[in-house]
């Protein structure tokens, strides 16, 4: 079968290249699915593979790729979920190929009247803001929210589910202008430059109070900002680290507000523990995603064999929305 690669050139630098690889055997509890779209992260730019170790299956290592949808063409021995022809979607290693192996514990059926692009375009953007904004966030019904990096695909994900939540105000940071009349269009109520400028436009926004909940993926550089713009109380959680993984903290603030300073990843993640974010998560989201609710715009599709491109387009940063992968 072909499956994305990361090789290396003659000077010992990684790319992505696409392969034929042996064919994948499904283990005892993994199911065997025939890959129809394949959706593109960040963390694959950094060209490394088995990014996290619960969605690590049997297949051959060094394939590519974290999330996927498709179609179920085989099932292990102790399998009982799923049977051929199942839809399904899951954030899984590998997933940049044309057939993969999935533990059952990670696949999510396809909800009616989705199709496969926005099937492939979810999952990890779902789970990873699901788990930020509700499990961590303990967003409440009426809340203030702040998404640093809106324009992302996991912040265009939070923007979203925040607003079908409940949150009665959604502020979205971008640094590109030319983004904000879209992220308006997905819920956000104030598109903002994150910056010194951002806890006055906050207290404007929010008449004082400050923000409840803040999904931060620019770490370091936003850390004074998210805590100078956070109510009593708020809680912030740190999912991505674009600008830096280290930087003062005003430990008098945190204190005085009250605020609650969570860290989340996969990387330390078991299989188990993504199962039951899963099956949170879908309480929540099942419904909005078959009810149209839910819409990932989607920015390119490229070719598996255009993965070089692909990852030369995410490199440039002008993407909004999800870039999608068909074999």
């Amino acid at each position: 079968m072909r499956a994305v690669i990361i090789t290396r050139d003659d000077s010992g630098a990684p790319y992505p290249q696409v392969h034929d690889v042996a064919e994948v055997a499904p283990g005892p509890r993994e199911v065997l699915v025939k890959v129809l779209a394949a959706g593109m992260n960040r963390a694959d730019l950094s060209l490394k593979t088995g990014h996290f170790r619960a969605m690590t299956g049997s297949g051959p290592t060094g394939v590519a790729g974290l999330e996927m949808a498709g179609e179920v063409v085989g099932c292990g021995a102790d399998v009982q979920g799923f049977r051929r022809g199942d839809r399904v979607m899951a954030m899984c290693s590998g997933a940049h190929a044309e057939r993969v192996c999935v533990d059952e514990r990670l696949l999510m059926r396809v909800p009616d009247g989705v199709d496969v692009l926005q099937a492939a375009a979810w999952p990890a953007a779902l789970m990873t803001a699901h788990d930020a904004l509700v499990t961590n966030g303990r967003l409440a019904r009426g809340d203030h929210v702040l998404v640093q990096a809106a324009s992302s695909v996991v912040g265009i994900a939070a923007v979203q589910l925040a607003r079908l939540l409940g949150a009665e105000q959604v502020i979205g940071t971008s640094m590109s202008t030319d983004k904000w009349e879209r992220l308006r269009a997905l819920g956000v109520t104030l598109a903002a430059h994150s910056g010194p400028a951002l806890e006055a436009a906050v207290r404007e926004a929010t008449h004082g109070h400050g923000v409840d909940v803040v999904i931060d993926h620019l770490g370091a550089p936003a850390l004074a900002e998210n805590m100078a713009s956070a109510a009593i109380g708020a809680r912030i959680v740190s999912v991505g680290r674009m600008g830096g993984t280290g930087g003062p903290i005003d430990l008098d603030l945190l204190s005085l507000k009250r605020l609650s300073l969570v860290g989340v990843t996969f990387r330390t993640r078991t299989v188990d523990d993504v199962a039951a974010l899963i099956s949170r998560m879908l309480a929540d989201v099942a419904p909005l995603l078959q009810a149209g609710r839910l819409r990932m715009p989607i920015d390119k599709v490229f070719a598996l064999e255009d993965v070089a491109q692909a990852h030369a387009w995410m490199k440039s940063r002008q993407q909004f929305g999800k870039v999608i992968l068909q074999p």
